[in-house]
């Protein structure tokens, strides 16, 4: 999946090439993908592929094709209240956008293996609150420790080296 979707110049080339070929199909997915520029979750000079229907690697950072995400958004059916697990995190891009639709009601986990990566999107989200007009940060709490269920989940699909690193044996 990805690459025949979007050859964007910008965040709104890429959505609404995605609306185009029914990979958006809600409100409120379009509207969470609109506020979250993807470009911003891009390394400085890395970003010439951002709006394009790809997936982007560089060290342990990552991205899924825009594709994927709506597909994982739309297929889950989120609605405010619910919560979200998504197991391989990374950048915290969709987990952001997640967590637009769950509001300030749900219950929003991620869980990423490489440390480089959790500070990376530490980084992400702080900028994403500072500058966002589309967040209400008055019922955030960052630190929440307690486990609860998880209504939705997504699990990321770790690279051939990682699963090989993780075989029993």
């Amino acid at each position: 999946m990805g690459g025949a979707v979007s050859a964007g110049e910008d965040n709104d080339d890429l959505i609404d090439n995605l609306k185009e070929a029914q990979y958006i199909r809600t409100e409120s997915v379009e509207q969470a993908f609109r506020a979250i520029d993807r470009g911003d979750y891009y390394l400085e000079g890395y970003r010439d592929n951002a709006y394009k229907d790809l997936a982007w690697k560089h060290g342990n950072i990552h991205l899924s094709a825009p594709c994927i995400y709506s597909e994982v958004m739309e297929a889950l059916k989120l609605q405010p209240g619910l919560s979200f697990l998504n197991l391989g995190s990374g950048t915290g891009y969709l987990s952001t956008m997640v967590g637009l639709i769950l509001g300030p009601f749900g219950i929003n986990h991620g869980i990423e293996l490489h440390s480089d990566v959790v500070e990376y999107a530490k980084e992400k989200l702080e900028s994403f609150i500072k500058y966002s007009d589309s967040f209400d940060n008055h019922l955030l709490d960052l630190e929440y420790p307690a486990w609860r269920e998880s209504h939705r989940a997504r699990l990321g699909c770790p690279s051939s080296s990682t699963l090989s690193k993780t075989k029993p044996g």
